[in-house]
């Protein structure tokens, strides 16, 4: 399947996009590569791919930034790795196709709640430790079968309202500490090759290019207009994804 001049195009293309996007606006590389590359691989291929992109690209936004400062969503990534273990585990169960439903369908969920702005307003703490810890373990099962976890989160912290600083730090750390678990498993349960990781380490190239191009296109394109033209992306990617399952 590697053999193929115009998957190969298309699997750079589909990292090199994903990051992109996520210089421009701190998150969305596994939304915008994945669906892309599972037209052309099976589902837990196109996962493992991912693999270096995502670990080393939230790693830098980590590393640039100052870290999180306080542990309020401590809660939430604990319990995001746990639903990772539990969801990288369900995999044996589940065919390829309920896989693709799942990664089409999270996209579109996270592209409606953000597009409608959803907003969470006064919570108190206990409350959110207990909201946050039922979001983390759902992320992480959605995430285990498809490395997609990011949605309910992301729609969790953009509904809270977080400065975008320390929204960018959080949603990166999240992503950040979810590929341990997330890809850990993967290996664990024999889903990759020695040329698989090979390839997502070979990948780094066009993900860092994307990355540093995004950072800069960040300062020129309004980021509310991004925004949507990413939306209306992620739709049609979803919606197509849908339709290649039936």
């Amino acid at each position: 399947m590697y053999n193929d001049p115009t998957v190969i195009f298309m699997i750079v293309f589909a990292v090199f996009a994903g990051a992109l996007v996520k210089g421009v606006i701190g998150f969305g590389m596994p939304m915008i590569a994945l669906p892309i590359i599972v037209f052309f691989l099976p589902p837990i291929t196109s996962m493992l791919l991912l693999c270096a992109p995502i670990f080393i690209t939230n790693f830098l936004q980590i590393k640039i930034k100052e870290g999180i400062k306080s542990y309020r969503f401590l809660p939430m990534f604990i319990s995001l790795v746990v639903g990772l273990l539990v969801g990288a585990r369900l995999i044996l169960e589940i065919d390829s196709n309920t896989i693709t439903q799942i990664i089409a369908l999270s996209i579109i969920f996270m592209v409606i709640a953000n597009y409608f702005g959803l907003e969470v307003k006064n919570i108190n703490k206990n409350s959110e430790k207990i909201i946050t810890i039922l979001i983390g373990f759902f992320s992480g099962l959605l995430g285990g079968v498809s490395t997609i976890y990011g949605p309910p989160m992301l729609a969790y912290l953009a509904a809270v309202k977080l400065p975008k600083e320390t929204f960018v730090r959080t949603v990166s750390t999240m992503y950040f500490i979810g590929s341990f678990p997330l890809y850990g498993s993967l290996i664990y349960y024999g889903f990759a090759t020695a040329n698989d990781l090979l390839i997502s380490i070979g990948l780094l190239v066009p993900a860092l290019l994307g990355q540093k191009i995004g950072t800069r296109i960040r300062h020129i394109i309004p980021e509310k207009k991004f925004r949507l033209i990413v939306f209306v992306i992620l739709v049609i990617i979803g919606l197509a994804l849908l339709i290649k399952t039936f």
